[in-house]
């Protein structure tokens, strides 16, 4: 199975990786990093926008089914409360599990961070490799008196894009748990891929700010 992943998708997705990494032949590698995730995000925005608008359809949804089952529980109790609020999960085919499934935009990039992590971690890509001050992109970055900066500056534009997109206190609230496990896990990474990522965050807030104002723009 896990050799059938690879032939059918690892593979070729590093090989797509690879002739974006190498496209800016006159780059450096951090130079590069940032052109790769410019470049990746511009393939996915088609995709992502997609998403965007189902989940946009899907919250619609869910506003309207959840403010169905508080008026059936203002005004039915036991069985029979019951009973409607099963009859209208059933008319907007809701089910509890499908909790775990909402964020399609979440599972896309998790998976797109994995195989750029696989690609990124390739031996001889970066290591050695100088960035500005950082002197080893394929090493912690160390930048404030042996702190690693780059972490930090990952998880500070996650946190302002939250802020900025996401207005349920749930939902943020998870956003930013998830910011923080980001950033445990890559604190110690090599300085290449949280640059890479840091970037992905910066697009990713500049998209959530275009796109608000554009559904602005629509609603006036």
């Amino acid at each position: 199975m896990a050799d059938f992943f690879e032939i059918l998708l690892l593979q070729p997705l590093m090989v797509i990786y690879q002739v974006l990494f190498d496209l800016p032949v006159w780059l450096g590698p951090g130079e590069k990093i940032i052109v790769f995730s410019i470049l990746l995000n511009f393939l996915l925005f088609p995709l992502y926008r997609q998403m965007e608008a189902s989940s946009r359809q899907g919250r619609r949804l869910r506003e309207q089914m959840t403010r169905e089952v508080a008026r059936m529980k203002a005004n039915f109790k036991g069985r029979e409360r019951y009973f409607y609020i099963r009859a209208v999960h059933r008319q907007y085919r809701y089910h509890p599990i499908q909790a775990l499934f909402t964020s399609n935009e979440l599972f896309l990039q998790i998976f797109i961070f994995a195989t750029v992590f696989h690609f990124l971690s390739g031996p001889g890509l970066l290591d050695g490799a100088t960035f500005g001050r950082v002197e080893d992109l394929g090493r912690p970055d160390k930048l404030l008196a042996g702190i690693n900066l780059l972490p930090l500056l990952m998880t500070v534009i996650n946190a302002i894009s939250v802020l900025y997109y996401v207005n349920d206190k749930g939902q943020r609230l998870q956003a930013m748990a998830l910011a923080l496990v980001f950033l445990a896990l890559l604190y110690a990474s090599p300085a290449g891929l949280v640059l890479y990522w840091t970037i992905n965050n910066l697009w990713s807030l500049l998209r959530n700010m275009l796109s608000r104002r554009h559904l602005s723009e629509i609603a006036s």
